[in-house]
């Protein structure tokens, strides 16, 4: 297994992400724990691009779902202080949490009601996040101070990653 602290200088994006694929399947391997899953791929995600100022899962709220409401609340994640709750629609994260679909936003303060829970965020990206059975369980939320920090290689790995961990 390759040491998730150990610098990744050298190595491009997509042999990142398939070394975080490779460690996230091997440290979680019979992990049945939700939480357990998500705060360890924060602290790989975290450890592999130190560049990301906030990363982590906003989870969708079970109780209000009962209630007919559409929400997400903050989960495990490594950061400053993150929003606590988001409604489906609302921002970066409600919207791949309402359209179920991967958002890639080059600059956020172009993006039309973007939710700002820390200025230095200038780019963001967010992946919804599946069980097994294809429900929706919360959207994995990355944030960075540069603009333009995101591409398909991000998308293709983070989803390829959630994937790995949290429908198969």
């Amino acid at each position: 297994m390759h040491t998730p602290s150990a610098p990744m200088a050298g190595y491009t994006k997509s042999e990142i992400y398939q070394y975080l694929i490779r460690d996230a399947r091997a440290i979680l391997d019979e992990e049945p724990n939700r939480v357990a899953r998500m705060a360890t791929v924060v602290s790989l995600c975290a450890q592999a691009f130190p560049d990301w100022f906030w990363t982590g899962f906003y989870c969708v709220d079970e109780v209000k779902k009962t209630q007919g409401v559409d929400e997400l609340v903050v989960g495990p994640y490594t950061g400053t202080l993150g929003c606590l709750r988001i409604a489906f629609g609302r921002g970066v994260c409600g919207t791949a949490a309402a359209t179920k679909t991967t958002q890639i936003v080059p600059d956020v303060h172009a993006f039309p009601g973007h939710i700002a829970c820390d200025s230095r965020s200038n780019s963001e990206i967010v992946v919804p996040v599946f069980d097994g059975s294809g429900e929706l369980i919360a959207v994995f939320d990355v944030d960075s101070e540069q603009y333009d920090s995101f591409d398909e290689t991000d998308r293709d790995g983070l989803e390829s990653l959630i994937e790995v961990v949290f429908a198969s």
